[in-house]
């Protein structure tokens, strides 16, 4: 398939990630002032990590299979997981605005790199493609 590289399995799921903690960051802040709510936590980067290097070392060995290797890395854990920190306020919500705001703030610029890094790498595919032209 046009695009199957590790680049851009890396930026497909990492894009996935960010959007899916944008959407939890979005929900976590709606709800600050709903009593007793908990706020939610979404992890990706260990696991799309070590689904990296699971890839370099299978293809480093004889036989390694790269598309089967490569689609581990297409399918790495996307975990969302209730924030299970002490509250200090007195309707048991521990969401903390100011870190969900700053949180937000993060993830809307990593977004925006990530998007921009994959269109760049079409870019220059296509670029590649043309012969330069």
């Amino acid at each position: 398939m046009f695009g199957d590289s590790l680049t851009t399995a890396v930026l497909q799921r990492a894009l996935d990630g960010t959007w899916r903690r944008e959407k939890v960051v979005a929900a976590n802040i709606a709800n600050h002032e709903t009593p007793g709510y908990k706020a939610i936590k979404v992890d990706f980067e260990e696991a799309l990590d070590r689904a990296v290097r699971d890839l370099k070392r299978k293809t480093e060995t004889a036989g390694g299979n790269y598309m089967s290797a490569l689609d581990s890395v297409k399918r790495a854990d996307i975990t969302v997981r209730e924030n299970r920190v002490y509250s200090e306020r007195a309707d048991a919500s521990n969401v903390n605005l100011e870190e969900e705001n700053v949180e937000m703030a993060k993830v809307q610029l990593q977004y925006s790199y990530l998007t921009r890094q994959i269109t760049d790498t079409f870019s220059r595919l296509r670029y590649a493609i043309r012969e330069g032209r």
